[in-house]
């Protein structure tokens, strides 16, 4: 439980650095059907995420003060200055590469979870159910289904960077999951 608390908590200080992002794309967009993406994609993360992830929070004693007073982990740092630098400085199809690992890779965890979700706690079989459901997979296919239009486009120099920012988030995606199980704290 304390891990998953760890992982809440950090996944929660994460959603605001990955809404700015969103928006960023959106501002980044060539039209108003992705900017309604980006839009919504955005919108979600702040409404529906940010609640789903406070009722956690409340259901496991923790009161918003201390959501919002938590610190960054290391990884949780990195990996949102890596968005926002994505965000800041890339091209649209940049974004869209640096984002895809999270989407795709929560969902990929919510499906095998759900084979085998616990009864108990029921916090654990929400999270997984969240994730595993048809609601949330629908932004995922609408993210690759951009990436392959934007992909598509790109000149190779820019498929380059793609692939560069699409590994590194994963890696980064990788290291937030193990970050929540060692409960990794600053070194210093």
């Amino acid at each position: 439980m304390d891990r998953f608390i760890y992982f809440i908590l950090q996944d929660y200080l994460y959603l605001l650095d990955f809404a700015q992002v969103l928006c960023l794309g959106g501002a980044k967009s060539p039209d108003l059907k992705t900017l309604e993406i980006f839009s919504r994609h955005a919108l979600i993360a702040v409404e529906v995420e940010r609640t789903f992830h406070a009722s956690f929070g409340k259901s496991l004693g923790l009161s918003q003060k201390q959501l919002d007073r938590t610190p960054r982990g290391p990884v949780t740092e990195a990996y949102t200055r890596h968005l926002q630098a994505v965000a800041r400085g890339g091209s649209l199809a940049e974004i869209v590469a640096a984002v895809l690992p999270c989407y795709w890779i929560y969902g990929e965890v919510g499906k095998r979870l759900y084979r085998n979700r616990p009864r108990k706690p029921t916090i654990y079989r929400e999270w997984i159910e969240t994730y595993a459901s048809e609601d949330y997979w629908r932004p995922v296919r609408e993210q690759i289904r951009l990436m392959n239009q934007l992909g598509a486009s790109a000149r190779n120099s820019e498929k380059k960077l793609m692939r560069s920012h699409f590994l590194l988030s994963s890696r980064y995606e990788f290291l937030f999951w193990d970050q929540a199980y060692r409960l990794e704290e600053w070194p210093v």
